[in-house]
């Protein structure tokens, strides 16, 4: 299939006639269409280099013209210097004795002559003038050419000529404003015949001058940049276009490959990266059929997969079952548990066992891992707790025939943490044992001091014969509530990698009012603000609160 870049069609392939109107050079449009339509990408970059040279030119204009200011400056405030020292070498120590001390005519005619001649030498100095200095040392006009001035005691210009006769040599000044014109001044002291400083001479120039000039200079750089600029930016056009014309060929040609035809082969023959676009185009092109088959696999592994996660959800079904539908309460206590699973099943378990004799026992453990492994483990390690606690007299018994059967059946990798707890309900008692597992909290009911009670955690079960456990009991006053986790709270992550601490924990259990089951609502509510990511590990919360004959909350 021929295509020859720039033709139009139609839906159906049908070729379109060119658009009429004024053409530019090398480009399949008019100057009416690339308004009306949306713009190509060569017309894009045109855009885009046109903004970056006018930048570049007003940038190299602004930055041209304060260097030609400076330098302007600097040549004035040096062709002033060369005014006033080629003055007072002009006017001797006679001459300024003359007229700063006898006011004598002549000494005046002869220093208005030298006035006359710097002038005619520079004629871009604007006025030259002989300062006298009162006995107070202030400065007054004596003789001047050109735009003449009073000379104000407080002004920028008399603060100028004394600082040239304190200093006893010429000096040069800044930009100052004197009767709203700004000016650049030159001033040398003059002496008498004895080389006492007698009068100051100085010569001005408008810095109008030098803005004018600065100016001019402004607008040649301008003019030589925004025509160099105008030369690159069609120059940059004509090029965007030779890599946009095979860029347009390729759209075409994903049109065709879109509508199903993929007999379609570029023939753009380039040794840059266009050429290297056009053979993985072709590359790709050949190995579209091939993907067919490769979606009919995929069909069929999606269909596997469904029909696997059909049979996981079943399991999660079966496995759910396995836990308590209804959580144990009564006038003495509450409790209140959940567990998520990282994946469909898991390997965390919470389990409530009626013992008899107003004694509640309680259980929660975390099997190592997660996923298929862990709950097909955990399906059998259930039934098997529940039959060592009946027969147990104390936790660490029911532990250790339950590590005992574990033993047994060992599973390379596998093991169990476990918290077992049993309650007395009248008098509050609790008599615990830990496997390995996480600590217990305990929360006052007076006082909502948390407490993390650490220490004969023992090792996990199904791993050594001898897990060194052992029984502890404490006693719980009205309103204390336990809470227990599995070690999937405790590594929970955020957005910020923080670990949800086991202190976090504390403080979030210490929140006046929080009855069991919103104590785990709201540690789950927590892991959800921390990260919104699935997690890692398998979640379990489990609280209990001994409110005996109605002292507490029980929700």
């Amino acid at each position: 299939m021929a295509m020859e870049v720039g033709d139009a069609r139609d839906f159906d392939g049908t070729l379109l006639p060119r658009p009429t109107g004024l053409h530019l050079p090398g480009c399949a449009c008019t100057i009416g269409s690339m308004f009306r339509a949306r713009p190509s990408l060569a017309w894009k970059i045109a855009t885009a280099n046109i903004l970056l040279a006018l930048f570049a030119v007003l940038l190299a204009g602004m930055l041209q013209y304060h260097k030609e200011r400076h330098i302007l400056a600097a040549t004035m405030r040096q062709e002033l210097a060369q005014v006033v020292t080629s003055g007072a070498l002009l006017i001797d120590g006679e001459r300024a004795e003359g007229l700063t001390q006898n006011r004598n005519p002549a000494a005046a005619a002869q220093i208005t002559q030298v006035f006359r001649s710097l002038l005619i030498a520079s004629p871009d100095v604007d006025r030259i003038y002989v300062l006298g200095m009162g006995a107070d040392g202030d400065p007054h006009f004596l003789l001047g050419q050109g735009v003449m001035t009073d000379v104000d005691p407080g002004s920028v210009l008399s603060a100028h000529a004394r600082e040239s006769v304190e200093r006893g040599g010429p000096i040069t000044t800044d930009i100052y404003e004197d009767s709203d014109v700004q000016w650049f001044s030159a001033f040398h002291p003059l002496r008498d015949r004895q080389g006492r400083v007698i009068a100051v001479l100085g010569a001005d120039q408008r810095a109008s001058d030098l803005q004018a000039e600065a100016r001019e200079r402004l607008k040649s750089t301008l003019f030589s940049g925004f025509a160099a600029a105008a030369v690159a930016v069609l120059l940059s056009f004509f090029l965007a276009r030779s890599v946009t014309r095979p860029l347009k060929l390729m759209a075409e040609s994903t049109a065709e490959i879109a509508a199903g035809n993929l007999n379609i082969c570029l023939n753009i023959h380039s040794h840059d990266e266009v050429g290297e676009l056009a053979a993985s185009f072709n590359q790709m092109v050949n190995r579209l059929s091939a993907a067919a088959d490769d979606r009919a696999r995929l069909q069929r592994g999606l269909l596997a997969k469904q029909k696997l996660d059909q049979e996981l959800s079943l399991a999660a079904e079966i496995q759910h079952s396995f836990q308590p539908v209804t959580f144990p309460c009564s006038p003495w206590f509450c409790t209140s548990a959940r567990t998520m699973p990282a994946q469909v099943v898991g390997g965390d378990f919470y389990d409530f066992i009626d013992l008899g004799d107003h004694r509640q026992g309680i259980v929660i453990g975390d099997v190592a891992g997660r996923g298929i492994a862990a709950a097909l483990y955990l399906s059998r390690l259930i039934s098997d707790f529940r039959a060592a606690a009946a027969r147990a007299a104390s936790p660490r018994e029911a532990l250790e025939r339950l590590n005992q059967q574990l033993l047994l059946r060992s599973t390379r990798g596998l093991f169990v943490t476990m918290s077992y707890l049993v309650l007395e309900v009248q008098s509050g008692e609790l008599c615990y044992a830990t496997g390995g597992h996480l600590p217990l909290l305990r929360r006052s009911g007076a006082t909502h001091e948390v407490e993390i009670l650490y220490g004969d955690e023992g090792l996990p079960l199904g791993i050594e014969k001898d897990s060194l456990l052992a029984n502890r009991k404490i006693q719980l006053v009205a309103g204390d509530t336990l809470l227990l986790v599995t070690d999937g709270v405790v590594e929970a992550l955020g957005p910020d990698r923080n670990v949800f601490q086991m202190d976090k924990l504390a403080d979030l259990f210490r929140q006046e009012g929080s009855g069991a089951s919103q104590i785990v609502e709201d540690v789950f509510a927590e892991i959800g603000r921390i990260s919104s990511a699935p997690p890692e590990d398998d979640l379990t919360v489990l609280a209990v609160t001994w409110t005996p004959q109605g002292t507490g909350v029980r929700k």
